[in-house]
C-alpha cells in the first residue's frame, strides 16, 4: 500500500507530485520500487500517516522578547511580523509588516496576513513568498493565497517559480488536496530556465490539472522550443504512474534531438496514457538517420509487489563498443520491487520474460529468469560507498535451443576525493556455463572484469574521466577510455577517445542527449 506525507502547504505548488515510494508488507519488509544492479540502494523509509493540525496558532512578537519567550508546547504553527493582534476568545488572527509564516519546513512570507484558528483558514494580502527546505524543493511567488490547515484547500491568483523537478507559471491556482489545478500555465525544466529568458523550452497549456500519482491532463497545450511553437494538441493526458520519484515528464513528446557517432543525429520522444487504476498504455520512438525507426510500445500494469508488462521493442546494447540492436517481440515481463529483509540492510529483487527476439539472421524465442542480492551500501569513510551483489540468471534460447546458466556477483566501491575529483573501481564476474548467448545483444564479452578509474572538475562545466577495463581472466588491459564532458545548459555533450590497447581497436565517440527527456 502507498502512502504519501501530508505536508502543510503542500498545494502552493500545484504540481506538487508523488513523494518517494516506500511500503511495508505486515512482515515489515520494507521495498523500493527501483534497483538497478550497478547502482547503488538506500534504506526504505516508512511514512507514517498525519492528519490536518486543528491546533491554535501561538503569535509571538518579532524580536528580542520573542527570543526569550519560546512556547512551552509543540504548536503546530508559528507567526513572525512588525505588528499583529490575535483574539483567543474569537480565533482571528491579523499580522502586518514583514509576516513570516513557519511550520516545519514550510515558510510563508508576506506583507500581511489574516486568519482565523478556528476555521484554519489564512489570508495574504499584498502577495505572498512559499519555500520548502529554504527553497531546495519549493520556491514559490504569487498573489493573494487563502490556505486552510484543516483540509489543506489552497488557492492564489499567480503562482510562479521553482517547485521540484519543474519551474511552473500560471493564474488561478488551486490544490484541494488530492488534486492541483492552474489556468493559462506554464511547465518547464530547471535546466531549461534560462534564468530571466525564454526558456529553452516549454509547454503552455489552458488548463493544466494533476492528479498526483495517476496523470496530469492538459487541455489545449503548445509544445515550444524557444519561441518557436512546434505543435498543439486539443488535449494531452500523460501518466505519472510510471514515475517513482516523484517526476514525470510532459515533455517526452516532443521530438529531442540526439546525436551518437554509431547511430548518427536522432530524435527521441515517448508518452503514457493511463489505463484503469494501476496500468497504463506506453510508446517511445527514437529515429536515427543511420539505425533508423526503433520504437517501444505496450502496456504495464503496477502490482502491488512488482511491475508487469507486454510489449514490442527495439533495443540497443554494446559489443565490441558497437551498438548492436535486437527486436523483441510479445515479450511479457515480470519484475519484482526491490526488497529489504525485515529490518536488515540486505535487498532482494528477481523477474521472468519471455518473448521473440530477432538480431539479423539470429532469432527465435528466449525466456530468463534472474534473482539479485544486495545491500545498502557499506560507508567505508565519509563520501565512501562500498557494495556487493550477487544473483543468478538462466536463459533458454529457441534459435538453437541453447541455455546459458550465469550465476555473477560483483563489488562496487565509490569515493570523493576533494571537491573536484572521484574515483570508483568495481569488480564483475560472471561464472557462464559451455553455451554464452546467440546474440550479440547479451553476449557476456568479459566473464571477469575490473574496471577502475576517476573523474576531475575542471570548471562549473567542463569535467574529464578515465575509465579503465581489465580482463581478469588473461590479466590484461582490455581498453581504455577518455571522455570529456560539456554541461550545455539543456543538453550534455560527451566526447570519448577509445585506447583498444593490444587489440587497436582505437576510436573516437561523440554523444549529445538532452538532461530532462
Amino acid at each position: 500500500m502507498r502512502k504519501r506525507k501530508v505536508q502543510w502547504l503542500a498545494a502552493a505548488c500545484v504540481f506538487c507530485m508523488a513523494q518517494p515510494v516506500w511500503a511495508a508488507t505486515e512482515s515489515t519488509t520494507v521495498y523500493q520500487d527501483q534497483l538497478d544492479s550497478v547502482g547503488q540502494s538506500y534504506l526504505g523509509e516508512i511514512s507514517k500517516a498525519s492528519t490536518p493540525e486543528y491546533s491554535n496558532i501561538r503569535v509571538v512578537r518579532r524580536g528580542e522578547k520573542a527570543k526569550s519567550s519560546e512556547p512551552v508546547e509543540q504548536l503546530p504553527t508559528r507567526i513572525d511580523a512588525d505588528k499583529m493582534s490575535y483574539t483567543g476568545s474569537t480565533g482571528d488572527v491579523y499580522a502586518q509588516g514583514d509576516v513570516v509564516v513557519t511550520h516545519g519546513n514550510q515558510t510563508l512570507k508576506a506583507p500581511r496576513i489574516e486568519g482565523n484558528t478556528k476555521t484554519t483558514e489564512y489570508r495574504t494580502v499584498g502577495g505572498y513568498h512559499y519555500l520548502e527546505d529554504g527553497g531546495k524543493t519549493k520556491d514559490i511567488k504569487g498573489e493573494n493565497m487563502t490556505y486552510r490547515t484543516s483540509d489543506r484547500h489552497f488557492t492564489a491568483d499567480q503562482a510562479m517559480g521553482w517547485t521540484d523537478p519543474y519551474y511552473v507559471k500560471g493564474n488561478n491556482a488551486t490544490f484541494d488536496g488530492q488534486i492541483g489545478h492552474i489556468e493559462k500555465g506554464m511547465v518547464t525544466t530547471k535546466h531549461a530556465m534560462a534564468f530571466v529568458h525564454t526558456p529553452d523550452y516549454r509547454v503552455e497549456g489552458q488548463d493544466i490539472t494533476v492528479y498526483p500519482g495517476d496523470k496530469v491532463v492538459i487541455k489545449k497545450p503548445s509544445f515550444y522550443i524557444k519561441n518557436f511553437k512546434l505543435f498543439s494538441l486539443p488535449s494531452y493526458t500523460s501518466s505519472l504512474r510510471h514515475d517513482k520519484e516523484g517526476k514525470f515528464s510532459i515533455f517526452s513528446l516532443v521530438p529531442k534531438p540526439t546525436y551518437s557517432s554509431d547511430d548518427g543525429l536522432g530524435l527521441h520522444g515517448s508518452t503514457d496514457y493511463p489505463i484503469g487504476k494501476h496500468g497504463e498504455a506506453y510508446i517511445d520512438y527514437r529515429w536515427y538517420i543511420k539505425s533508423g525507426f526503433k520504437p517501444k510500445m505496450g502496456y504495464r500494469h503496477y502490482l502491488p509487489w512488482a511491475t508487469a508488462s507486454i510489449g514490442y521493442s527495439k533495443e540497443s546494447n554494446e559489443y565490441n563498443d558497437e551498438t548492436v540492436w535486437v527486436e523483441k517481440i510479445g515479450e511479457a515481463r515480470l519484475d519484482t520491487h526491490t526488497y529489504h529483509v525485515g529490518k536488515s540492510p540486505v535487498t532482494v529483487r528477481g523477474g521472468v520474460n519471455a518473448g521473440y527476439w530477432k538480431e539479423g539472421s539470429v532469432k527465435g524465442t528466449h525466456e530468463e529468469y534472474y534473482t539479485e542480492v544486495s545491500h545498502d551500501p557499506i560507508k567505508l569513510w565519509k563520501n565512501a560507498d562500498l557494495r556487493f551483489l550477487g544473483g543468478y540468471q538462466r536463459d533458454y534460447y529457441g534459435y538453437n535451443d541453447s541455455i546459458r546458466s550465469m550465476p555473477y556477483w560483483g563489488v562496487r566501491f565509490r569515493s570523493k576525493a576533494g571537491k573536484r575529483a572521484n574515483v570508483w573501481v568495481s569488480y564483475n564476474q560472471r561464472n557462464i556455463s559451455y553455451n554464452n548467448s546467440p546474440y550479440r545483444f547479451d553476449t557476456t564479452e568479459l566473464p571477469k572484469e575490473l574496471i577502475y578509474g576517476g573523474s576531475y572538475k575542471l570548471t562549473r562545466l567542463d569535467d574529464i574521466s578515465v575509465s579503465v577495463k581489465t580482463n581478469m581472466m588473461s590479466g590484461d588491459i582490455d581498453s581504455i577510455y577518455y571522455t570529456w564532458h560539456r554541461d550545455l545548459h539543456s543538453f550534455d555533450l560527451y566526447l570519448t577517445y577509445k585506447d583498444g590497447h593490444k587489440n587497436k581497436d582505437n576510436q573516437w565517440k561523440v554523444k549529445f542527449v538532452g538532461k530532462d527527456f
